[in-house]
C-alpha cells in the first residue's frame, strides 16, 4: 500500500511514521526546505528559539502526543512541569494553587463542584455547549474577576483565542484533570519533529523537502508536485490545512454545504516575543499565566531543562498574546509595554531577541480551538495537524488525538480512552 504525506507537521510526520512502521511504502512531501513546520527550532542570535510552538507540550509525558511517542519508541525526553503552573497578578508572580485566596467560600465551593462535575464528565450539552466559555464560568462560579482574567489568560496561551464555546471550554478543562498539566522537551520542538523524521524514514519511508504540491487528483489517486513529480497513493494525508486540501483537490468535487462549512473555519492567531535575560534560571520548567497585562497571556523557560537553547550566560524567556486586532503594530506595541510590566528591568537584563506574528497563511492554528467539521467526504483522503483538532486537544495535543482518529480508520491502532 503506496501512501503520500502532504507536510512534515508533527502531524504528518507522526501519521508517516506509523504507517512507514506499518508496512506501507510511504512518501513525505514538504514544500520548506527544512522538516517539522511549526514544530521546529530556530537558530537565531546563538538561542533555540522556534518556528512557533514553545517547545512544550500541553499535557507533559503523559498526554496524547507522548503516549503516540511512546508507541513509536521514540528516543525524546519529556520533563513534566513543577508546579504545573505560576500566576503573574497583581505585581506578583505566585504558584497557581495561591489563586484559590481570590475566590470567596462560596466561589470555591462552586468552582470545587464545577471542577467535579468535569472530571464526572458532566460536560456542557446543547445550547449551553455553544454558549462562551467564559460566561458559561460566570454562570456556574460567580462573576469573578481573577478567574475571569485567569480563564482569558489560560485561553490566550493555549488556544490563541481569548474565548472558546462551553463545550470546548469544559473538555480542556477535563484533559488538564485527566492528564496534567505542561512538560518541556529537551533539546526543543526539534528533538520530537526530527526524531519522527528518522523513524519514517529508517522504516524505509521517505521525507523529501522542496516539494511542493499543486494538484491533487482523487479520481486517479495521483499528486502532483511544482517540478513535475507525480506520485500515485492508496491513501493521502494532508498536513497543509482543510481549506488549503480543497484546493488542491479542487472545490467542484465537494458539495456546496461541505464549502459553506470550510469557508466559515477561523485561525487562531497571534505574537511570540523570545527575550533573553542574563544569568540564570528564572521561573524554571513552568508556565506564568500573566493576568496583570494588557496583551500577553503567559510565558516559558525552555532553557530552564535545556541550556543550550541559550546563549552562555543568558536563559530565553518566550511569551505569547492571542491577536485582539489586525493592526499587528499597535498589538506589538501593547505586547512590549507589557514586556516592560513583567520584567521592568529588561533593559538592564536582557533584550528582546525577536517578535514573531502568526496570522493569515500562517497562523498559531489553520483552525482555531472549538471549530471542526465531519470527516472529510473524498476516499482515502485524511485530514491531520492544526486543521483537525477534537474538542479539548490543546495545540499538539489535539493532533495527536486527531491523528489517533485517523489511525484508527486505517485500523493502526484503538485509542478509544484518550478522547474527551
Amino acid at each position: 500500500m503506496k501512501a503520500v504525506v502532504i507536510g512534515s507537521g508533527i502531524g504528518g510526520l507522526l501519521t508517516s511514521s506509523f504507517l512507514a512502521k506499518n508496512g506501507y511504502e510511504v512518501t513525505v512531501l514538504e514544500k520548506a526546505p527544512y522538516t517539522g513546520g511549526r514544530f521546529t527550532n530556530l537558530d537565531y542570535k546563538g538561542f533555540g528559539l522556534s518556528t512557533g510552538a514553545f517547545h512544550m507540550l500541553p499535557h507533559g509525558e503523559d498526554g496524547p502526543l507522548a503516549h503516540l511517542l511512546k508507541l513509536l519508541g521514540a528516543k525524546v525526553t519529556i520533563v513534566n512541569s513543577n508546579p504545573k503552573g505560576m500566576i503573574f497578578y497583581e505585581g506578583e508572580t505566585f504558584h497557581y494553587r495561591e489563586g484559590w485566596k481570590y475566590l470567596n467560600w462560596r466561589e470555591r465551593i462552586k468552582a470545587m463542584k464545577l471542577l467535579a462535575d468535569v472530571k464526572r464528565n458532566k460536560l456542557p450539552e446543547g445550547e449551553e455547549a455553544g454558549m462562551s466559555g467564559r460566561e458559561w464560568i460566570r454562570e456556574k462560579i460567580g462573576n469573578n474577576e481573577f478567574v475571569d482574567l485567569f480563564i482569558k489568560s489560560f485561553l490566550g496561551w493555549a488556544d490563541s483565542v481569548l474565548d472558546v464555546p462551553a463545550g470546548e471550554l469544559a473538555r480542556e478543562i477535563k484533559a488538564a484533570l485527566k492528564w496534567g498539566g505542561p512538560g518541556l522537551v529537551k533539546g526543543g520542538c526539534k528533538a520530537v519533529t526530527d526524531e519522527l523524521a528518522r523513524i519514517t524514514e529508517e522504516s524505509g519511508g521517505k521525507v523529501l523537502t522542496r516539494k511542493r504540491v499543486v494538484e491533487i487528483d482523487p479520481e486517479a489517486k495521483m499528486v502532483f508536485t511544482s517540478d513535475g513529480d507525480e506520485l500515485n497513493y492508496d491513501i493521502l494525508v494532508s498536513n497543509v490545512g482543510i481549506k488549503e486540501t480543497v484546493e488542491l483537490i479542487g472545490k467542484d468535487n465537494f458539495d456546496r454545504d461541505y464549502l459553506k462549512r470550510v469557508d466559515s473555519l477561523r485561525p487562531s492567531e497571534g505574537i511570540k516575543y523570545n527575550v533573553a535575560l542574563k544569568g540564570e534560571s528564572r521561573i524554571g520548567n513552568t508556565v506564568v499565566f500573566t493576568l496583570d497585562t494588557e496583551r500577553i497571556n503567559g510565558y516559558n523557560e525552555p532553557s530552564s531543562i535545556s541550556p543550550e537553547l541559550a546563549r552562555e550566560g543568558h536563559t530565553l524567556i518566550m511569551l505569547h498574546h492571542a491577536l485582539q486586532s489586525r493592526n499587528v503594530k499597535a498589538e506589538q506595541r501593547r505586547g512590549i509595554e507589557d514586556l516592560y510590566r513583567i520584567f521592568p528591568n529588561l533593559d538592564e537584563e536582557g533584550e528582546i531577541l525577536l517578535i514573531q506574528t502568526y496570522l493569515d497563511g500562517n497562523p498559531v492554528n489553520r483552525v482555531a480551538s472549538g471549530q471542526s467539521v465531519e470527516d472529510f467526504p473524498i476516499q482515502d483522503v485524511y485530514i491531520v495537524g492544526d486543521a483537525y483538532k477534537p474538542s479539548g486537544g490543546i495545540e499538539v495535543e489535539g493532533i495527536a488525538l486527531g491523528v489517533m482518529e485517523t489511525l484508527e480508520k486505517l485500523g493502526l491502532g484503538s485509542f478509544e480512552k484518550w478522547y474527551l
